[in-house]
C-alpha cells in the first residue's frame, strides 16, 4: 500500500476540524450573527433574472444527477481494473449520504427557509447537497489529476473546483443553507476525498485512465443536459422568490402535501 500515512493523517485532521465546527454549530450563539450577515448579503443580490442560472447550478448537485455520475465513475474505473480507486470511490459515494443524514438527525439544525424539504432533509447541517457534490465532483477532479498530464490536466481540475464552489454558493443564495452548513460540508467531504486519493495512489500506470475518465465525462455532460432540461422549471418554482409588501425578498417554499 502506497502513501497511506500521507492520506490518512490529513483525513484525520479534517475529521477533527469537522467535529469542532459541528460542536460550534450546536451552540448557535457562536455563529448565528455571521451566518445571518453572510446570508443576507448573498440573498440581497437575488433576482428572477439570475435565479435560473443559480438553480441550474444547484441541480447539478441533486441526488439523481450525482448518483448517475457516481455510478459512471465507478464503472469506468472497474473497466480499467483500477480496483482500489473504484473501491474507495464506491465506499465514499455510498457512505457520504448516510453519514450526512445521521449528522443531520443528531444536530437537527433548522434551515434558513422552513418547509423547503421534508423529513431528515429538513435539517440544515451539514449541507447534503454540498457534501455529496464535493465528494463526487472532487473525485472527478482527482480522476483527472491522475488520468491526464500537462496543461490538459489543469482545465478539468480547475473546472471541478469552481463547480463545487458555485454549488456551495447556490445553496446560500437560494436560502437552502447557512454558510456554515456549506463550510462543514466541504470539510466533511475532504475526509472522503483523501480516502479516494489514496485509492487512486494505488493505481499503477495511471496514464491508462484517460479513456475511462473521458467516458465518465461524457456521462456527466449527458446527465446535466437531460436532468437540467427535465427538472429546471420545477426547481425554479421550488426556489421561487416572494417579494413581501415591505420590499424584502424571501424564498417561497413549495407547499407540502
Amino acid at each position: 500500500m502506497r502513501h497511506t500515512r500521507s492520506h490518512l493523517l490529513p483525513a484525520g485532521l479534517a475529521a477533527i476540524a469537522f467535529i469542532a465546527l459541528a460542536l460550534a454549530v450546536t451552540n448557535e450563539a457562536m455563529l448565528v450573527s455571521v451566518d445571518l450577515a453572510v446570508s443576507d448579503a448573498v440573498q440581497a443580490a437575488r433576482s428572477p433574472a439570475t435565479d435560473w442560472i443559480v438553480v441550474l447550478v444547484t441541480l447539478f448537485g441533486d441526488a439523481v444527477a450525482l448518483t448517475l455520475i457516481a455510478i459512471s465513475v465507478v464503472i469506468a474505473l472497474l473497466l480499467r481494473r483500477a480496483w482500489w480507486a473504484a473501491a474507495m470511490s464506491a465506499f465514499a459515494f455510498i457512505t457520504t449520504p448516510l453519514t450526512v443524514k445521521l449528522i443531520k438527525l443528531l444536530i437537527a439544525r433548522d434551515r434558513p427557509t422552513a418547509d423547503l424539504y421534508a423529513g431528515v432533509e429538513s435539517f440544515s447541517f451539514p449541507s447534503g447537497h454540498m457534501t455529496n457534490s464535493a465528494v463526487i465532483y472532487g473525485a472527478l477532479a482527482i480522476f483527472a489529476a491522475y488520468a491526464l498530464k500537462g496543461a490538459v490536466q489543469k482545465l478539468p481540475v480547475a473546472g471541478f473546483i469552481l463547480l463545487i464552489g458555485l454549488i456551495g454558493f447556490s445553496r446560500v443564495y437560494l436560502g437552502a443553507h447557512w454558510p456554515t452548513d456549506v463550510i462543514g460540508a466541504v470539510i466533511l467531504a475532504s475526509v472522503m476525498l483523501f480516502l479516494i486519493a489514496w485509492g487512486f495512489d494505488q493505481v499503477r500506470n495511471a496514464d491508462r485512465l484517460a479513456k475511462p475518465f473521458a467516458l465518465a465525462m461524457l456521462v456527466m455532460f449527458a446527465v446535466w443536459a437531460v436532468y437540467g432540461f427535465v427538472t429546471l422549471e420545477v426547481a425554479l418554482d421550488m426556489y421561487a422568490l416572494d417579494v413581501t409588501p415591505e420590499g424584502t425578498i424571501e424564498v417561497e417554499p413549495v407547499p407540502q402535501e
